[in-house]
């Protein structure tokens, strides 16, 4: 184990005006002649200053932002049509309305960020990069299923998963909310659902055969009313998703009874209990008298 020795490091802070910290160190102990494994020691030291530093300020800038940006508004509106006919709908804030919102905030505190996405199998999982221009960076990921559903195609579908995965995970990484428009109709996240979008629930309880006691403790609630609207859309992707759950196949019926064995015995109408002892089928009471086999 190597000792540094700051003792001439110490003596000459004393005299010469260097930088504080691991790096002042370091300048002094390059002009002492320190060894070579003293002098990577008080490097590793440096770099993990820099580091903690970088972090420091990753997180008061983060902190300074989530003060200062606004809450994005949600100015579109999504339109699903069930495969029964039955339509509804949902406000969100597109990708390009978040990077709107908070791109003057995020730049002049010195963030970046960017994506990374893979597909793996029927999910799109990405991955957002948030840095600091300080060096510290940290990451979100979120998961988004291809909806294998729709009249969208293969592309659409992929295109269409990765840019709401996209949005998720930024959203994560930077701790946003979004909010509905401001107008004096707009409702909150936690009122109870509309009359007609309770009505569509319905439908899709009715359209993909689901157990409504066991749907009603899923989301929470005693009735499809009482459902907030926070959780509506959740509510609308999980009937779709038993749509999509393949269907049990049908029990297969029993074989007829014509299509049994019957006894060989001249006259007689019972099924066959085994093989005669002349390879014929016979009934257990022919069975026995003749010495076959069961």
């Amino acid at each position: 184990m190597t000792v540094v020795d700051t003792t001439a490091a110490s003596t000459e802070l004393a005299t010469v005006q260097e930088p504080a910290g691991a790096l002042g160190l370091l300048s002094i102990a390059i002009k002492s002649g320190l060894p070579v494994e003293s002098i990577e020691k008080l490097v590793i030291l440096h770099r993990e200053e820099q580091d903690r530093a970088a972090q420091r300020e990753f997180a008061r800038a983060l902190a300074e932002f989530q003060e200062t940006c606004p809450s994005v508004p949600k100015t579109s509106t999504a339109k699903i049509v069930t495969k029964s006919g039955t339509d509804f709908g949902y406000a969100y804030a597109e990708l390009d309305q978040i990077a709107e919102t908070v791109g003057p905030h995020l730049h002049k505190l010195g963030f970046s960020y960017s994506w990374d996405s893979v597909q793996e199998g029927g999910t799109m999982r990405v991955v957002c990069k948030l840095r600091h221009r300080d060096g510290h960076r940290e990451t979100a990921t979120f998961a988004a299923p291809v909806d294998a559903s729709g009249a969208m195609s293969a592309v659409q579908r992929t295109a269409s998963a990765l840019t709401y995965a996209r949005r998720q995970s930024l959203v994560q990484a930077l701790g946003l909310t979004t909010t509905e428009p401001d107008t004096d109709a707009g409702m909150r996240d936690s009122d109870p659902i509309t009359e007609e979008q309770a009505a569509d629930l319905e439908s899709l309880l009715t359209e993909v055969k689901a157990n409504r006691n066991k749907f009603l403790d899923f989301v929470g609630v005693k009735a499809l009313s009482d459902i907030p609207q926070s959780q509506y859309v959740a509510a609308v992707r999980a009937l779709e998703r038993k749509r999509a759950l393949p269907s049990a196949p049908p029990s297969q019926p029993a074989p007829p009874a014509s299509a049994r064995p019957m006894c060989s015995q001249s006259g007689c109408t019972a099924e066959s209990s085994g093989i005669n002892a002349d390879g014929t089928h016979r009934c257990r009471a022919h069975l026995t008298a003749r010495g076959g086999r069961a």
